[in-house]
């Protein structure tokens, strides 16, 4: 008996081994993250703010936290906001790589693409062919004037409430390119509207999600394979 409760404590002990979190060299510090959960055990989800306020206060303005395996850094003030976004701007323009949006987009694009010449070159195309719908010019700015000022008033209204700041600047977005491809615009409370980024929203989570590998994996399997000699 005790030989087997030994066996077993040394074979949770490798277990811990294998799936513990490692902080990469020169990352920012932070809680010491917990095997699967990451620090997900250390955050409030009713309240989190608190928290991140707490982490701030003790590891400084950069911070980081896991989320499971995966690992985020916090920015805590305007100042440093400013130097990551503006300052450095070069140095934090990559963007998390998925494997199912990249084999889907087969690597094209902008949204995704990782900073470099082909980046680059895309943004170049892209920004050359949105002049054409207003880019740069005073009509543009003026209906993304126009639409700030409706937001200004939906909060006014809701002075006092909750509001999903995710879906309103989606709703915001999504009237801006309205009004640029057809000229008009959809009320914030839009049944329509709310269920076009309600579908959007959750599309885009399906893709990211975890089931998006097994989507991948199945799909790659179905395929035939082809030999060149």
């Amino acid at each position: 008996m005790l030989g087997s409760l030994i066996l077993l404590w040394i074979c949770i002990f490798f277990i811990f081994l294998l799936v513990r979190i490692q902080r990469p060299k020169n990352f920012p510090p932070g809680p010491r993250p917990l095997p699967v959960f990451g620090n997900l055990l250390h955050v409030n989800m009713a309240n989190p703010l608190k928290d991140l306020e707490r982490f701030a206060e003790r590891y400084g303005n950069i911070f980081s936290l896991y989320t499971g395996s995966r690992p985020a850094v916090f920015l805590n003030s305007f100042k440093v906001i400013k130097e990551a976004l503006v300052t450095k701007a070069q140095d934090f323009s990559g963007r998390p790589q998925d494997f199912m949006i990249s084999h889907i987009s087969e690597n094209r694009g902008v949204v995704l693409a990782n900073y470099g010449p082909l980046w680059k070159d895309h943004r170049r195309f892209a920004l050359m062919t949105m002049r054409n719908f207003g880019l740069g010019k005073q009509s543009m700015e003026e209906r993304i004037l126009g639409e700030i000022s409706h937001i200004v008033a939906y909060l006014n209204k809701n002075a006092g409430g909750t509001v999903n700041p995710q879906n309103m600047f989606h709703q915001l977005a999504s009237n801006v390119i309205g009004l640029v491809l057809s000229g008009s615009r959809f009320d914030y409370n839009n049944t329509f509207l709310q269920s076009f980024v309600q579908l959007f929203t959750e599309i885009a989570k399906i893709l990211n999600g975890p089931w998006n590998m097994r989507i991948m994996v199945s799909y790659l399997a179905s395929r035939p394979v082809t030999q060149t000699v």
